[in-house]
């Protein structure tokens, strides 16, 4: 097994971990994070609402690797370290969000790699999936995997997006410098 395929293990771990525990002790809760509970802030980006929620956002990260291929795997060996900037990100700039839930602000970092990594194809969807981040976030419409009274926290869409760019912009870097130098 090559080492980007055993680092995979790390992500699909903490999927599993934070969705066979109760979700209650895993969620990314604000009072409890606050209160020293800091694995939250990982597992509450791989804990879902329900299995029609995980199912929903598995497909996605499905479709974004078919869409990249192969060099997505860079980017989904990353998903632990972006989850716990992604809670962070949520604690700076979304005082109001009190409980989250899901893969799919991570899943919105994965646009971008698709974007990068994924030719036409990956742009014209990160293309797509931007506008319906802007339809979120103006029309506030539920979605329809999540559970009746839970929002789509497009803010975690958001903060996934804006660690995407951060990740090209550091594998960018690590590119170029591998280039160079070897």
């Amino acid at each position: 097994m090559a080492a980007d395929q055993r680092l995979l293990l790390v992500p699909i771990g903490l999927l599993l971990v934070s969705n066979l525990l109760p979700a209650s002790s895993v969620e990314y809760a604000r009072n409890a994070i606050a209160s020293g509970q800091w694995w939250r802030l990982w597992t509450g980006q791989f804990c879902h609402w329900s299995a029609l929620h995980l199912i929903g956002n598995l497909a996605a990260v499905a479709g974004l690797v078919l869409v990249a291929g192969k060099p997505i795997r860079r980017w989904l060996v990353l998903l632990p370290v972006a989850a716990p900037l992604l809670s962070l990100f949520l604690m700076a700039t979304t005082p109001e969000l009190e409980h989250y839930r899901g893969l799919s602000g991570l899943v919105a970092m994965l646009v971008v790699g698709a974007a990068i990594e994924g030719g036409t194809v990956g742009r014209i969807l990160a293309i797509a999936w931007i506008g319906k981040l802007g339809f979120d976030i103006f029309s506030g419409t539920p979605s329809p995997l999540l559970p009746e009274g839970i929002v789509t926290s497009w803010q975690a869409h958001l903060g996934g997006l804006l660690a995407g760019l951060i990740t090209a912009a550091g594998l960018r870097l690590h590119d170029s410098r591998y280039r160079c130098c070897s």
